[in-house]
């Protein structure tokens, strides 16, 4: 009987110990500095258009990362999304407007707008469009934002010949 009345409270408390361990205080999030590494992703995405820099723009995204262009196929992965696109054919004015950010952890939710326009170099033609995307990021292991997802369609696209 004696035995039995020490083991019960040596059961408690490490009933206790363990139950702590599991609810350890995680690291505050900074929902304000990972929305301004959102952004700064979106203004590197807007240099690197705007400079024809392809290696700067797929710098901000993921490697297993997935892409839906209005009206084409799910372009997945990073390799499959450089190889559509083609920053030599084409020269490009945009400015890209962050409407919403929502962080959930490690994901973040983006609605932003582009406006601009883009010339094929070959014919001169000038297309000016806006657009609204939807994008999808996700935080890397290192801490960084990469962009994971995006789908986008154009509110307007109009193409005049030079």
């Amino acid at each position: 009987m004696k035995k039995s009345l020490m083991i019960i409270p040596l059961v408690i408390l490490l009933c206790f110990t363990f139950s702590c361990q599991a609810y350890e205080e995680k690291p505050a999030v900074d929902i304000e500095a990972d929305i301004e590494a959102i952004e700064s992703l979106t203004n590197q995405v807007m240099n690197a258009w705007n400079e024809g820099d392809l290696d700067a723009f797929m710098a901000t995204v993921a490697e297993d990362a997935v892409y839906m262009p209005p009206g084409e196929p799910v372009l997945i992965g990073k390799e499959a999304i450089r190889n559509w696109y083609d920053f030599g054919k084409e020269t490009y004015d945009v400015t890209i407007s962050s409407d919403e950010i929502e962080i959930c952890g490690d994901w973040a939710i983006q609605r932003e707008t582009w406006k601009g326009s883009w010339i094929q170099k070959d014919s001169g033609e000038t297309t000016q469009f806006e657009s609204k995307d939807i994008n999808i990021y996700r935080r890397q292991p290192d801490g960084s934002w990469k962009k994971s997802h995006s789908i986008w369609n154009f509110t307007s696209r109009e193409t005049s010949e030079k």
